[in-house]
């Protein structure tokens, strides 16, 4: 079992792989700090981690954009993602509805959100102040949790 600990409320990385770990884990804490099952937390993991790879690709493909992740829990519980880019425009959300998904998807690169919308139902996103900002809002767990310490 983790030890409960302070972690911080944000996170700041440069939109490269190399940083993908570290803003996974970040998020990860947060999950199991706020009570979530590790299965849940799983859960959270892949949807953050696709979201995250298709910022990367697509949203700030240049290697010179930041990646900002803040978490929160509100009164009921509910844990808030917020994952902020400083790519170019990019709704990851509507893309694949487009066909201009093919000029900016490469071959073997596809756009993929199936992971992210089945694991986090209440997703969105908008663009402000030069910012993509993309907002997860997960439910807590029905079932089993554990405690937070």
């Amino acid at each position: 079992m983790k030890e409960s600990r302070e972690i911080p409320d944000e996170i700041v990385e440069p939109a490269r792989t190399e940083a993908v770990p570290a803003l996974l884990e970040f998020v990860c804490n947060h999950a199991w700090e706020a009570g979530f099952s590790d299965e849940r937390i799983q859960g959270i993991r892949l949807a953050v981690d696709e979201a995250i790879g298709n910022i990367i690709r697509f949203a700030c493909c240049d290697g010179t954009a930041e990646i900002r992740i803040s978490c929160s829990v509100n009164d009921i519980g509910a844990l808030s993602i917020n994952v902020v880019d400083t790519g170019k425009p990019f709704n990851m959300l509507v893309a694949t509805s487009f066909p201009e998904t093919q000029d900016f998807a490469k071959p073997g690169q596809p756009l993929s959100t199936r992971l992210m919308k089945k694991a986090i139902k209440n997703i969105e996103y908008r663009r402000d102040a030069d910012r993509n900002i993309l907002i997860f809002v997960v439910s807590r767990d029905a079932g089993n949790r554990h405690k937070p310490g």
